[in-house]
């Protein structure tokens, strides 16, 4: 999955909230990276459109709809 959309690494975090709640934290990396979700929610791939579909019900997400906008790298 990671060559064909052009990352080296892809990792994710789940990052417990104060409320109780959790923020999932993604990191990809390489050239693709920057359009990685975007390629990955377009593809035909059976196996792409599986992790899209598992990662859409994890966190209550229609995978179908838009990408929701990628954070700013802030150091």
């Amino acid at each position: 999955m990671n060559s064909r959309h052009g990352v080296t690494e892809h990792r994710a975090y789940l990052q417990p909230m104060p409320d109780g709640s959790f923020l999932v934290l993604a990191v990809h990396e390489g050239e693709g990276a920057d359009g990685f979700l975007g390629s990955l929610a377009s593809s035909d791939n059976e196996f792409d459109q599986w992790f899209v579909g598992q990662v859409g019900e994890l966190h209550g997400m229609d995978p179908s709809g838009p990408m929701p906008p990628a954070a700013e790298r802030k150091l």
